[in-house]
């Protein structure tokens, strides 16, 4: 979304918008964990623009389309037109609701990828007992960790340039993390340097513990991926060709399939159903994959 679209919108309903403020604490915390940078009523206000928008450019592209081109009837055009436009514009609205919640998972789904050696090597850089803060700033420069550098990015801007300390940057870091397991280390860490404990051990005992977690992840998605592929095997191998073959012979017959034409209904079959069926599946197999970690 771009910074104009949301300074417009907030012009004309912002007023409105911060009226409903600790409605929408929820979404507020959300913005903040994906890390967009926007305020709520930005936001929310931007949502009630690109709402109305969608409404009123469906409905008059969809009126124009079937009065004018097709022909029909102006009631008619008129109420398949508001149809429309309702089902776009509530899409709209949906989609940038949970816009937030589909960048936490992204995020979330990265770090947790690669937690594992980020935190073997912030245990490595513990050991040679440099200041917290330098560790973290070391994994800034490290852009293979992905998100997670970009989190460390974000506790030492608050360090560096808004004078928190450590110990506060790090929970405000944990408190808006999108990762249950990226908080809990840092929540350790807090617990650790408040106790004068030893952060190297602490790191290094962490790591070996997602090594473990990492392979029980694996294993149980490569026994999802056993299931979904005999599942495949039947459904999309087998079956298919017992189908085509039963209505090539009742085609030849002169029958129906379910009262459709034998031919048109292998057309659907092969050209749509299938298809479709097999986009379905390669979206499960691969939300099934073992995350990649680096």
């Amino acid at each position: 979304m771009l910074k104009p679209i949301t300074t417009l919108a907030y012009r004309y309903f912002g007023a409105y918008v911060h009226r409903y403020r600790p409605r929408l604490r929820r979404l507020a915390d959300r913005l903040k964990i994906a890390r967009l940078p926007y305020s709520v009523e930005e936001y929310v206000s931007a949502i009630i623009l690109l709402t109305i928008l969608a409404f009123f450019t469906s409905f008059s592209s969809a009126f124009f389309l079937l009065y004018s081109v097709y022909g029909y009837d102006a009631v008619v055009s008129g109420v398949l037109s508001l149809f429309v436009s309702i089902s776009i514009s509530g899409l709209v609205a949906i989609g940038l609701i949970g816009y937030p919640g589909y960048l936490i998972g992204q995020r979330r789904r990265d770090i947790e990828a690669r937690i594992t050696y980020a935190t073997t090597h912030m245990a490595t850089l513990a050991g040679t007992g440099i200041p917290v803060i330098a560790i973290f700033r070391a994994l800034t420069r490290f852009k293979d960790y992905g998100e997670i550098s970009k989190e460390c990015d974000y506790i030492v801007r608050d360090v560096e340039l808004f004078g928190k300390d450590i110990y506060t940057a790090i929970a405000d870091a944990a408190r808006y993390s999108p990762s249950r397991v990226w908080a809990e280390l840092l929540w350790g860490m807090v617990s650790t340097l408040r106790s004068g404990g030893d952060l190297r051990a602490y790191l290094a005992e962490r790591a070996k513990a997602y090594v473990e977690m990492h392979e029980e992840e694996e294993k149980r998605a490569l026994e999802s991926l056993n299931v979904v592929t005999e599942i495949f095997m039947v459904l999309f191998i087998l079956a298919p060709i017992v189908g085509v073959i039963m209505i090539v012979f009742m085609s030849m017959m002169g029958g129906t399939v379910m009262g459709i034409n034998a031919q048109a209904f292998l057309f659907l079959l092969v050209y749509l159903v299938l298809p479709v069926l097999g986009i379905g599946f390669v979206a499960i197999a691969e939300s099934q994959k073992p995350k990649e970690v680096i």
